[in-house]
């Protein structure tokens, strides 16, 4: 084996205890968060979100073990009181798409861009280091540990030989993923952690996710393939239909067993056919096709209209795309036109997913930070799709729903406020109607819980539905007085007004704090995984040394930290802001 490629994490991780109890090293209490037998919250404002149920301004959810078993005023049931008067008690929040494992990247991109080769233009940097990108440095230096060369195509620049991860770094970027977001209300992700390099990388993921306690949809990604060059470092995605033992079948066969469990199988799958990474030979069948085959939602990357066009010409994947959920949607227009939406811009895309019952995941805070293209909100609601909403990735933006939200509420309606000026509207473009605040809080739970394969489990407060449950504080400096109820949460609500968290009737966040963790150790040791990280892409290399970036302020590699991280370079044709305060 050649130097600086062992990735082991001997004795790190125990397949047989993936779906089992959390890890000792981080759990204050291992019988924290148990069902009780039944727990009665009492006196909130209830948002049900169900028609048939109906909200209130006064009433009662009854829990009984991990299922709702009544919604309504004057509950009487002999059960374990928790005190809602002054909160919103609604269904958790749920995202759709978020590439966990790059949580320990957190703000190491926040100025840079993607450069994506769609448009091709002089304004559109290309992704070649020393220009510090997310391509660049999370995609090239912080995952695969390879620089390629752009003048040597197959000949890199830098490498490392291996990961810069570890195994135990996935698992502790899963694990501080999901226990972040159960703290701001967040009850289901679905992680699309491009991580797995080595079947002990995508076993350390699942165990992260199992450990946490909140429900996900782990969305089996591809990682970096080494096994041609080490044979130390095995490759199995996506894996090969009628066998598993071997990647997507494995995976559902150790892991996915059951569906009445919190976290359930995804792929992200080639629409095209698979091939297979043992054999190099192409197969016939398609990577959604492997996906059905073995139970698991289809959740893809869709970075413009042609790519979804061609999902459609592939007759192997089917007309029924219930279990599909299209990530990021943009530039789905058929004519060169600014994504406002407006009806009269047509898209054979949007059509075909409405068609045939797809679901859409957006981005929005990151697809206007990282220059996505415009977050397609218009034309996901002309073509009668709600969307649900995504973080994405934390290397660049937070993954907090309430910013989630008001960023999708502000911008459907500035992008459609700004069409009844004449000065900004002179073709009189149709001015389409303002989403709500109730829509968008729809986005996050009811739209979020569709997109995952959910909804007949979350997503309401419905009775006979598992009891995700977030409860906001209402009653807080930052909110009070209340006059209505689906604006306070979408306009003024932060993270620190969730109060309680359940998560399939277990009480897994109470009165502002996680349950059972201890989570200064999980910050400690986080800290010191980005440390080990750091200090092996600035290790010994099998080829070159990292270069210095356009950014970065130190040689050796260091990200930016106290100026910008990805300004220097990612515009070469507009001249540089010449301000005053």
């Amino acid at each position: 084996m050649a130097a600086g490629t062992a990735i082991t994490g001997a004795g790190f991780f125990d397949t047989a205890s993936a779906a089992g109890s959390p890890s000792n090293d981080y759990k204050t209490d291992a019988r924290a968060g148990s069902v009780g037998p039944r727990i009665l919250l009492k006196g909130g404002i209830v948002l049900s979100l169900d028609k048939k149920v109906g909200d209130f301004e006064k009433a009662d959810v009854l829990i009984e073990g991990k299922k709702i078993v009544a919604v309504g005023p004057n509950l009487k049931a002999d059960a374990q009181v928790i005190d809602c008067s002054g909160t919103i008690v609604m269904p958790g929040f749920i995202s759709t798409h978020h590439h966990q494992y790059e949580v320990l990247l957190r703000s190491l991109t926040t100025d840079a861009i993607h450069v994506r080769p769609i448009p091709a233009d002089e304004e559109q940097p290309k992704a070649v280091w020393p220009l510090e990108t997310y391509t660049t440095v999370v995609q090239e230096i912080w995952t695969p540990g390879r620089m390629p060369n752009p003048a040597a195509p197959g000949t890199p620049i830098w490498d490392l030989g291996r990961p810069p991860y570890d195994p135990e770094a996935c698992y502790l970027a899963e694990l501080v993923a999901s226990l972040s977001q159960i703290t701001q209300g967040i009850t289901t992700s679905t992680d699309t952690s491009q991580s797995s390099h080595t079947p002990e990388y995508t076993d350390a993921m699942i165990k992260g996710l199992f450990d946490s306690g909140q429900r996900a949809v782990f969305a089996y990604s591809p990682g970096t393939d080494r096994s041609a060059q080490f044979p130390d470092q095995p490759y199995e995605w996506p894996g090969r239909s009628g066998d598993a033992s071997f990647g997507l079948g494995r995976l559902a066969k150790t892991y996915f067993s059951s569906r009445d469990q919190l976290v359930t199988l995804g792929a992200w799958a080639d629409w095209k056919p698979v091939v297979d990474p043992k054999t190099r030979q192409t197969q016939n069948y398609t990577g959604w096709q492997l996906a059905r085959e073995f139970g698991a939602l289809i959740n893809n990357h869709a970075a413009h209209g042609q790519m979804v066009r061609d999902m459609a010409a592939e007759p192997r994947n089917g007309t029924d795309w219930s279990d599909v959920t299209l990530v990021h949607c943009n530039l789905w227009q058929d004519e060169p036109v600014a994504q406002i939406g407006v009806n009269n811009v047509k898209s054979r895309a949007w059509q075909i997913l409405s068609e045939r019952g797809g679901h859409a995941s957006i981005a929005p805070l990151i697809e206007m930070q990282m220059r996505h293209g415009m977050p397609p909100f218009q034309l996901c609601l002309n073509y009668g799709i709600l969307p649900s909403l995504s973080p994405d990735i934390e290397a660049n933006m937070t993954a907090n729903p309430f910013s989630l939200m008001r960023g999708a509420y502000t911008l459907q309606r500035a992008l459609a406020n700004d069409l009844v000026y004449p000065l900004s509207d002179p073709n009189r473009l149709p001015v389409p109607q303002l989403v709500s605040s109730r829509q968008v809080i729809e986005m996050m739970t009811i739209a979020g819980a569709a997109g995952s394969g959910l909804l007949d489990k979350v997503g309401t407060l419905t009775p006979g539905k598992e009891a995700d449950i977030v409860v906001l504080d209402a009653n807080t400096i930052n909110t009070a007085p209340m006059n209505n109820v689906p604006g306070t949460i979408v306009t003024l609500m932060e993270s620190r007004n969730v109060r309680d968290v359940l998560i399939a009737g277990k009480i897994v966040y109470r009165q502002g704090k996680l349950v059972g963790w201890d989570v200064d150790k999980l910050v400690r040791d986080i800290n010191r995984a980005r440390d080990r990280v750091l200090a092996r892409i600035n290790g010994p290399a099998l080829v070159g040394k990292l270069p210095q970036g356009l950014n970065s302020k130190s040689n050796p590699y260091r990200p930016n930290f106290m100026d910008s991280n990805g300004y220097k370079g990612q515009n070469t044709t507009a001249p540089e802001y010449v301000l005053r305060p």
